[in-house]
């Protein structure tokens, strides 16, 4: 029944995260579940996979509600819906999981750690459907890490590790986002460049940053090199995946916040599996 629970309220959580993945990039105020027309979901539609369910995966037009035609339907939901409020059920019950099977955290510190599952989730959303990352989760998480270093002091990682760790992150990915500047204006003078071309943004250093925080030092060192390592796989598949359908384009700006984010969650709940992992290679 416990498990239960923290799936249904995962599901329920992924509907937030759905609804603000909609607001935020609009710069809009957090509003009530509404299809991509603007026109309010009702209630049974205000999750994506019941919307799905029931078939309301679609809105439309009263004045045309008894033609029974096509031309009714005005905005469509897509897949993004229902797979996000999957995915966050998921990783929450694996996220309980580990914290009280492994790490036998309390429940203030597990409650922590959900939240920022959730605000992960909705970082990774916005950043692969805008090509953005979204300060205001950004600073929710920060805040979190900060909330947790006081109220639970004897936990690690210390307020000194997270002040190093941040510090670390922030000043070796600076390092790679300057050398991804330099690359991008080299580059432009020899080949014609995509105009939203960027190598590694400025939000993707804020971003590590704030996994510094979160993380501390040491452990957000494993989470750079594994960030690296999940971020040349992930092109790597793309590049294979758009080269075998016939669509590859060169320097096509690609998201790096979600692979930045998988690295932070994974060290976050097993870093000590994963510091052995890269100490095997």
């Amino acid at each position: 029944m416990h498990w239960l629970l923290v799936t249904l309220i995962g599901l329920l959580m992924g509907g937030v995260v759905n609804v603000l993945a909609d607001d935020l990039p609009a710069g809009r105020r957090p509003s009530m579940p509404k299809y991509t027309d603007g026109r309010r979901r009702p209630l049974a539609a205000w999750l994506g996979v019941t919307a799905f369910a029931f078939r309301l995966r679609q809105s439309y037009d009263t004045r045309f509600a008894d033609s029974g035609t096509d031309c009714a339907k005005r905005g469509t939901l897509s897949w993004r819906y229902p797979l996000v409020e999957i995915a966050l059920a998921v990783l929450m019950t694996l996220t309980q999981a580990v914290a009280i099977d492994v790490h036998s955290l309390s429940v203030p510190e597990a409650l922590i750690w959900q939240a920022m599952v959730v605000l992960f989730l909705l970082i990774a959303v916005i950043d692969l459907e805008h090509r953005r990352i979204s300060l205001a989760p950004l600073l929710a998480a920060g805040a979190l890490a900060v909330i947790r270093a006081f109220a639970i002091p004897l936990r690690p990682p210390t307020t000194a590790a997270m002040l190093v760790g941040a510090l670390c992150a922030g000043l070796a990915f600076s390092l790679v986002y300057l050398g991804g500047r330099l690359f991008t204006r080299l580059a432009s003078k020899r080949w014609s460049l995509p105009k939203d071309f960027t190598a590694f943004g400025r939000g993707d250093v804020y971003l590590m940053t704030a996994g510094g925080l979160i993380l501390g030092y040491p452990d957000v060192l494993i989470a750079m090199a594994l960030a690296i390592l999940l971020g040349g796989i992930g092109a790597l598949f793309h590049m294979a995946g758009k080269r075998a359908s016939g669509g590859y384009q060169p320097f096509t700006a690609l998201p790096y916040g979600p692979y930045i984010l998988a690295a932070i969650y994974v060290v976050m709940l097993l870093p000590g599996e994963v510091s052995g992992l890269f100490a095997g290679l």
